[in-house]
C-alpha cells in the first residue's frame, strides 16, 4: 500500500473511533431509554464500520496489525487512536 492510501485508511479508522468513542460517552450520560437506544445503534454502526475495514484490509492481504488496534471490544472506549501508528512501507 502506498503511502497516501495508508494515510487515508489511517485516518479513516481513527475517524471511525473517535465517533465510536463519541456515542459511548454520549449513551453513558444518556437520560432518557430513548437516547440511549439511539446512541447504542450509532456505536453498533460504527463498530461494525471498524469490523468491515479490518476484514477487507485481511482480504486484500494487507496485514491489520501494522494499523495497531481497529476494532475494539464493543462497549469498551478506545484508549489509543490509529492515528499513533506508523507506515511500513514494506505493507
Amino acid at each position: 500500500m502506498n503511502r497516501e492510501l495508508h494515510n487515508f485508511v489511517k485516518d479513516y479508522i481513527t475517524l471511525l473511533q473517535e465517533k465510536y468513542t463519541q456515542y459511548l460517552r454520549k449513551a453513558e450520560k444518556s437520560e432518557t431509554e430513548a437516547d440511549v437506544a439511539f446512541y447504542r445503534g450509532a456505536i453498533f454502526t460504527y463498530y461494525d464500520a471498524l469490523d468491515l475495514l479490518k476484514s477487507q484490509l485481511e482480504a486484500f492481504g494487507y496485514d491489520p496489525e501494522s494499523y495497531e488496534l481497529i476494532v475494539p471490544e464493543l462497549g469498551k472506549p478506545i484508549e489509543k487512536f490509529i492515528v499513533n501508528s506508523s507506515y511500513n512501507s514494506n505493507d
